[in-house]
């Protein structure tokens, strides 16, 4: 059985050999420049010069090398977007750059990860700005040069590949481009301005997606779509506000995924936070595969969304609890969550063992390792 086969049927909530792991295939489940750099040392690789994958967050490129040793199952393919490669600029002690979304971005002198600081609509505005606004082409060739070759390379050593989205998801964008605060003033007061907004970043990323479908479609198994719609407690909008006004979107770009990529294929969504009480809407609009699964939220207990969504939906995360075992914990209290997680997740397949979302800078390399210990001790089906 090779990886893509291992991936599909755990997809397809079938039991394989193990259970598959990912580490690194996308912009939530990747590794901080410097835990890479320690996790590639430990591992007795070069670490060499690190290429990032997203300079927002700091996320390492792994080495092929890395993965090799890591039996990591998924690769994953990033178009040529701005934050992969910005041009940087120095700005009030600190740097800064403007993706094509006409998004600012700034890292303060002494920061690791770079944080808004100026949006294009930001203030007020009408749906003539928006219709008339410079969008980037979301089906620029030149997003996609060099991917075909790769992606083919992947699909025949045999791994799964999840290829990276344009931008953040309709709602998160939203909050990017217009500013979160007033976002939130939108859906509320100004409805009809808030859709439209949301409605161009639909039809964007389907535009995307079915340029994408036709350059690397024979090899892609999923792509990675994304919209946090909760925090550690609750939801950030009712789950009224989201049936009516965001879920009918999410909607549509699930099916435009389904109708421009040839089977098998899977729709991933990654959505942060406590999100029990839409997780029933996420599998009406045809949600396969949910990410991170973030156990230490608001009513997200492991053995609970097994048992009650686990037939319908599988996990891709909630591997180990990356914000307190693996940062804080001791080895052998992550070998300990490791296994508890592998134990309940696991069963029946609709498993993919992978960080709930990213590795952060602060993880100690011991800590990595009885992760990786842990899981290559329980994977075996």
């Amino acid at each position: 059985m090779n990886s893509r086969e291992r991936v599909i049927a755990a997809l397809e909530h079938r039991e394989a050999d193990r259970v598959p792991f990912d580490l690194g295939s996308t912009y939530v489940t990747g590794i901080t420049r410097n835990a890479y750099a320690r996790l590639a040392e430990y591992l007795g690789d070069d670490v060499g010069e690190i290429e990032l994958c997203d300079v927002v967050q700091q996320l390492a490129v792994a080495k092929e090398s890395v993965l090799k040793k890591l039996e990591v199952d998924v690769r994953g393919i990033v178009p040529r977007i701005v934050r992969k490669n910005p041009s940087l600029e120095r700005a009030e002690g600190g740097t800064r750059f403007t993706d094509e979304w006409a998004v600012t971005w700034n890292r303060p002198g002494g920061g690791l990860y770079f944080d808004i600081a100026a949006s294009p609509f930001s203030g007020e505005i009408s749906e003539r700005d928006i219709d008339g606004f410079a969008w980037p082409d979301a089906s620029d060739p030149a997003l996609f040069a060099g991917l075909e070759k790769r992606a083919k390379e992947y699909y025949e050593r045999g791994y799964a590949i999840i290829l990276e989205n344009i931008c953040a998801g309709v709602f998160e964008m939203c909050c990017r481009v217009r500013g979160a605060e007033q976002f939130y003033i939108d859906l509320a007061m100004n409805p009809s301005l808030a859709c439209r907004l949301m409605d161009k970043f639909v039809e964007l990323k389907i535009e995307y997606y079915k340029t994408a479908a036709e350059v690397l479609g024979e090899y892609v198994q999923l792509v990675r779509e994304v919209d946090d719609m909760a925090g550690q407690e609750a939801l950030l909008v009712s789950p009224g506000m989201y049936r009516e006004l965001v879920k009918p979107r999410h909607k549509q770009l699930f099916e435009a995924q389904k109708k421009y990529f040839p089977e098998p294929f899977y729709v991933f969504f990654h959505s942060d936070g406590a999100i029990c009480d839409i997780i029933p809407d996420f599998l009406e609009i045809g949600v396969d595969v949910l990410n991170p699964v973030q156990l230490t939220a608001k009513g997200m207990d492991a053995a609970k969304l097994k048992s009650e969504f686990g037939k319908d939906l599988a996990f891709w995360g909630g591997g180990v609890d990356t914000q307190n075992v693996l940062p804080g914990g001791t080895p052998e209290q992550v070998k300990a969550n490791v296994t508890e997680r592998i134990e309940q997740l696991a069963p029946g397949g609709g498993f993919v063992f992978a960080t709930v979302h990213n590795v952060q800078d602060d993880v100690p390399v011991e800590n990595l390792a009885a992760m990786i210990e842990a899981f290559r001790a329980a994977r075996a089906y």
